[in-house]
């Protein structure tokens, strides 16, 4: 694990190069698959979404932008990268990290989620919440998984669709 120890804060992965984001991504492959396998969870859904999670940290600043994710059980890179490497072998044991975003849990879990088609109706409440207070950041939801099949997604997607910014 050359590149995944040097990984401790969602800014350490703007230090590395893409060829390095390439080599981080086998790592986190091999340390879900040792993990998870002990622990139990949702394997395949993180394995699925390295890249991704990777390629959102190293665009965005997570230290003021938010990020929702819309099934939780695909949070477990995010909970590497945002300081939980350490206790990951804790995954869904008493009093060890949630398999889910869990704001109690960390600065960087802003909305508590299972697989219920609300990331895009969270993200957008907190966007409209961004904009009234006169901030300035990015609000992403990261949906999938299924969850555009429930309706609530559609909802929010017609909202934000037809609303005018503030």
């Amino acid at each position: 694990m050359r590149y995944l120890e040097r990984i401790n804060e969602p800014s350490d992965i703007k230090k590395l190069s893409v060829n390095e984001l390439n080599l981080l991504s086998d790592e986190l492959r091999q340390f879900l698959i040792d993990t998870v396998s002990k622990t139990g969870g949702h394997l395949a859904s993180n394995l699925g979404v390295i890249e991704l999670t990777l390629a959102l940290f190293y665009v965005f600043n997570f230290d003021k932008d938010r990020i929702v994710w819309d099934v939780g059980h695909q949070t477990y890179v995010h909970k590497i990268i945002t300081g939980r490497k350490n206790r990951f072998h804790t995954l869904r044991k008493y009093e060890g990290i949630s398999g889910f975003p869990k704001p109690t849990e960390s600065v960087y879990d802003h909305f508590v989620t299972g697989h219920s088609s609300t990331s895009i109706s969270a993200a957008l409440g907190m966007a409209r919440a961004r904009d009234l207070k006169g901030e300035k950041h990015n609000v992403i939801a990261v949906i999938g998984d299924g969850a555009l099949t429930g309706g609530m997604a559609f909802e929010a997607l017609n909202d934000a669709g037809s609303s005018k910014p503030i």
